[in-house]
């Protein structure tokens, strides 16, 4: 690791990252007990004011989750889906998506998580996402990042590096996304026709399950032209530390939030972010 990263992680760990994150692993426990508890029952399916839908199983996790932070790390912020954001003056945020696929939770699809990030803003500098954890607890799969420089993926008790598949072109790949109404949401339905076109194989792995596949290897890239700071949370550290390369969809999108594009490789990213902008003016 070069020498300013190195201090500037001796930095945040002189100022509780390690025990940050010791906490967070055992919360996300705690967490997965909760959603399971929720999960195959009836639920009271509520929609919001951006047309997605929430339920009680994801207050209550996110509930939860803000009980722990307060109690152990009083001074942090906190921004969550569900409960919104709390100040802080630590320099710490905790970034909260209790339930990121909730439309498959609510369906008993196994293809939902709990995301939580861990945000660091040293003085005079940007806030950044330095570790997280992103949990699968129907799959019975997890992914995580202590620091910037490791990834891990703990499947039913393994614990493996976590690390994406080798490099290929976008017509040898596999890329995902989470559904079509985003692409219309946000007027880019030729991204998305673009993408079924010129890619091996176009798939709806949804949410944040096509990021633990990118993650672990398993797919080549994700493309979401619909994101939230909380739907990325986690995957700004877990994203490079398992070797993917990522960037918002548009130069005037930001990162993080607004959209996403994610690749195994720089020249695979390079060739979603051409797609999408050249049929972003069509």
């Amino acid at each position: 690791m070069p020498s300013a990263e190195l201090h500037r992680c001796n930095g945040m760990d002189a100022l509780g990252l390690t025990e940050r994150f010791a906490a967070l692993a055992a919360w996300i426990d705690e967490a997965r007990s909760a959603s399971m508890t929720w999960y195959h029952q009836p639920l009271e399916v509520q929609t919001k004011s951006d047309g997605s839908p929430v339920t009680q199983a994801d207050r209550a996790v996110e509930h939860l989750l803000r009980e722990r932070i307060h109690a152990a790390f009083g001074d942090d912020a906190i921004l969550g889906e569900e409960h919104g954001a709390e100040p802080g003056s630590s320099g710490w945020r905790w970034i909260i998506d209790p339930i990121d696929g909730t439309a498959s939770f609510m369906r008993g699809m196994p293809l939902w998580g709990t995301l939580v990030a861990l945000e660091f803003t040293e003085p005079g500098d940007q806030p950044r996402i330095v570790a997280g954890i992103a949990d699968y607890p129907a799959l019975e799969e997890r992914i995580e990042s202590p620091s910037a420089s490791e990834a891990w993926w703990i499947r039913r008790a393994h614990r493996i590096r976590c690390h994406v598949a080798p490099a290929r072109p976008l017509a040898e790949s596999v890329i995902c996304t989470t559904g079509t109404e985003y692409f219309r949401q946000s007027n880019r339905m030729s991204t998305w026709q673009r993408l079924g076109q010129q890619c091996r194989s176009l798939r709806g792995w949804s949410d944040c399950s096509a990021l633990l596949l990118l993650c672990t290897g398993r797919i080549d890239g994700v493309v979401e032209p619909v994101m939230h700071p909380w739907d990325i949370g986690p995957f700004a550290a877990i994203l490079p530390a398992a070797g993917a390369a990522w960037a918002a969809l548009g130069a005037t999108d930001g990162v993080p939030g607004g959209s996403l594009a994610a690749a195994s490789s720089h020249g695979l990213l390079s060739q979603l972010l051409a797609t999408a902008q050249a049929t972003h003016s069509d």
